[in-house]
């Protein structure tokens, strides 16, 4: 927390001492621990060292919030520290902080796979974030070819990682097979040598094999896209409810009709600036749109059903675990797969590549 709150403010230009006082706020250990206010005294040092070192080489960075990668074919998410536009062309670039006295091997391998996800199938989602130094509300997605910068502040080192690893379809689909066979206490058939662990510990392993099935939480996500209903909606909903002051959800529940008399100037702003679809507004606002809305979202009972053929081999995997997860698996699904626009495409692209 002190590194990542170092890298934010001393990106801002802020004096030392200012800075010092905000993550005192943010971090209030950081006022009683003597080890703690050190760690944060040589960490905003650092960033300043490593902020001057990387503008002669970038010219300026802007941190423009927080960002979260999506894989749709490994249905999983990262979450790097920052993501960044250097100079005037607004090139993303992902920061990634690392408050440690050390350098670990394993940095420029998770750096290399943030990029990879940006370049190949996956995007990077940034809800709010700072444009011009100014907040700005629109959930914005990044595509394409990033660079990462790995900065250590306690060592005044930074570090660019160019390389992408973007695992390839097989790879991704050997991923999963063994995630299928571990569920069933069996691992993958290998040829490893005697240097590996568990040759080398003498466990015995069952080994086992079996074709790869898609990911359950595309599987699900698939069966939402097939029933017509818009995650794009959904997801846009979600967030405009997230962004209202506790008295408007209040007032929307208690009186629905007074709360949209009241708060067109509020409609307005969600659709002007946040920039998003009047329909999702009107779900928002309108608690009759709401529920019918919602109603419309098929629940993980449903999805079992119209799902059944897809689903039967993972049913035969996990048993009764099965049942028991499969609102939660939906709700990884939400995650995953929800954005501000072409939710459906980005599903859609998955499933073909697994089909």
């Amino acid at each position: 927390m002190i590194g990542e709150a170092a890298v934010r403010l001393g990106f801002q230009g802020l004096p030392r001492a200012v800075a010092m006082q905000r993550i005192a706020q943010a971090i209030p250990q950081v006022k009683f621990n003597e080890y703690l206010e050190e760690i944060a005294i040589q960490s905003l040092k650092g960033v300043e060292e490593v902020r001057g070192k990387l503008a002669r080489e970038y010219g300026d960075i802007t941190i423009i919030g927080k960002g979260e990668g999506r894989h749709p074919d490994l249905a999983g998410k990262v979450r790097p520290d920052f993501v960044a536009f250097r100079g005037r062309n607004q090139k993303p670039i992902i920061i990634e902080t690392k408050d440690t006295t050390r350098r670990n091997p394993t940095d420029n391998f998770q750096a290399a796979f943030y990029n990879g996800i940006a370049e190949k199938y996956g995007l990077y989602l940034i809800e709010e974030r700072l444009e011009g130094g100014t907040r700005t509300f629109t959930p914005h997605t990044i595509h394409g070819s990033a660079e990462a910068v790995l900065i250590y502040p306690r060592l005044s080192e930074y570090s660019i990682v160019k390389d992408r690893f973007v695992p390839d379809d097989k790879s991704i689909k050997e991923i999963w097979k063994t995630k299928q066979l571990g569920f069933k206490g069996l691992t993958p058939e290998t040829d490893c040598g005697k240097k590996c662990a568990h040759n080398r510990l003498k466990v015995k392993l069952a080994e086992g094999n079996m074709e790869p099935l898609p990911p359950l939480p595309l599987i699900f996500s698939e069966g939402v896209v097939e029933s017509g209903f818009s995650l794009d909606i959904g997801y846009q909903a979600s967030y405009a409810w997230n962004l209202l002051p506790p008295r408007v959800k209040l007032a929307i529940f208690l009186s629905p009709r007074r709360a949209e008399d009241g708060f067109v100037g509020l409609k307005e702003w969600l659709t002007k600036t946040v920039k998003l679809d009047e329909e999702a507004v009107e779900v928002v606002m309108n608690p009759d749109r709401r529920e019918a809305f919602l109603r419309s979202r098929p629940d993980a009972r449903s999805l079992v059903k119209s799902m059944a053929s897809d689903l039967e081999p993972w049913k035969i995997i996990l048993k009764e675990r099965f049942t028991t997860g499969a609102p939660s698996i939906l709700a990884i699904a939400t995650a995953i797969y929800s954005l501000p626009k072409r939710s459906s495409h980005f599903v859609g692209e998955a499933w073909e590549r697994w089909h």
